[in-house]
């Protein structure tokens, strides 16, 4: 509005006086005031324009006959009682389960994959017990070890001092030969006998105890190869196992059946819930249908379906419009307190000491008003 401040042009004065200061303090609260009504008048100029489409809309509903009204509740009360159930499954549905949503890529192989798993757990088990029963095994072949062992050392011991004695024996009885030559070769033959049948047994022992030894040793190496051989399978059952367990959050097979049996049950209610969705959409589809067969715009349908699914909102539009009398009073108020506001501003603008001011705060003011509306009015409120 440069023409304004054309029209009040010329040159202030450097000091002001105290009454200066508290008119030009009145001049700015003005303006403000000014501001504040504006978006007061904006805000009321919506309400009655969404007054008057509720105004409408009620107009046509109630231009509908009994019938079609009577659709419309019938539609509205199965959209509402889809939207009930839907909302007793929601927690029920498998897209909304993370620990049922890794299941989807492998429904179909699950039962056959969990008796595997079963399987895989019974050899594992398996491998763990024979594992542990072979190591048992082997340290009670070492300590068989370490006793054969001191066994044998005991009889090479034995058969030395048993020789030594035996030799001691016949140079006894060779001495005694020469004296008792009559009686000597009984003793001699006794010497013999226990000879021989010590040597046999020592003979057998220390064969017995090698053949035990060399057996213990085989079996030893037997245990230990078996063990390899099962750790062996151990740690490929183990790992196979531990990487479908991860892949599905589970620790075991049994926790896996419990999800997938879950999961199914999930799936009947996913099924429940797109079939409350699709009734749903029909029942709106169907009320649509009955608006837009009575030519009502776009805008008006989508109320007249709200009000249907929203009953409280009906009752709040049927206020709204008994209040719209009192409202376009309200605005009325706020356009002639408006003008007002105008007149004292251009009042002060015909004083010499306030036309420049006055013409300044008027293009502030109008350029407020601009970008109030290109920015849709609320986003200068804080401005």
């Amino acid at each position: 509005m440069s023409w304004f401040s054309r029209f009040f042009k010329s040159r202030k004065k450097d000091l002001l006086s105290y009454e200066r200061n508290y008119s030009q303090k009145d001049i700015e609260n003005l303006f403000e005031g000014l501001r504040a009504n504006f978006i007061k008048l904006k805000r009321q100029e919506k309400y009655l324009e969404r007054a008057e489409h509720l105004r409408t809309s009620l107009e046509k509903y109630n231009e509908l006959d009994s019938k079609d009204q009577h659709r419309l509740k019938a539609y509205a009360s199965q959209y509402k009682e889809g939207v009930e159930e839907r909302q007793k499954l929601n927690s029920r549905l498998i897209r909304n389960n993370p620990s049922l949503q890794k299941l989807v890529p492998y429904e179909a192989e699950l039962p056959e994959l969990i008796l595997e798993l079963r399987h895989v757990e019974n050899q594992i088990r398996s491998c763990e017990s024979n594992i542990k029963y072979l190591r048992e095994e082997k340290e009670e072949l070492i300590d068989d070890r370490e006793i054969l062992i001191s066994g044998y050392t005991f009889l090479r011991k034995f058969g030395i001092v048993f020789l030594l004695l035996l030799a001691l024996t016949f140079l006894l009885l060779f001495t005694m030969l020469q004296v008792l030559r009559e009686d000597i070769w009984i003793y001699i033959s006794l010497v013999c006998a226990v000879f021989i049948i010590f040597m046999t047994m020592i003979l057998f022992s220390k064969e017995k105890l090698e053949k035990e030894i060399d057996k213990n040793e085989r079996l030893q190496k037997k245990a230990a190869k078996l063990i390899k051989k099962y750790q062996i399978h151990y740690l490929r059952h183990k790992s196979y196992i531990d990487y479908e367990y991860k892949k599905f959050g589970v620790d075991s097979a049994d926790k896996l059946q419990t999800y997938f049996d879950r999961y199914l049950k999930n799936k009947v209610h996913e099924m429940n819930y797109n079939r409350y969705v699709q009734n749903m959409a029909r029942s709106e589809r169907q009320m649509a249908g009955i608006l837009k067969s009575q030519k009502l715009d776009f805008r008006t349908i989508e109320i007249i379906q709200e009000w249907m699914l929203v009953p409280h909102k009906f009752e709040e539009a049927k206020s709204v419009v008994r209040e719209l009398e009192h409202i376009e009073k309200q605005k009325q108020g706020l356009v002639e307190y408006e003008e007002d506001l105008y007149k004292q501003a251009l009042a002060y603008g015909e004083t010499e000491e306030y036309k420049d001011l006055v013409g300044e705060l008027l293009e502030e003011y109008y350029r407020w008003t601009e970008r109030y509306a290109s920015k849709g009015g609320e986003a200068l409120l804080h401005q």
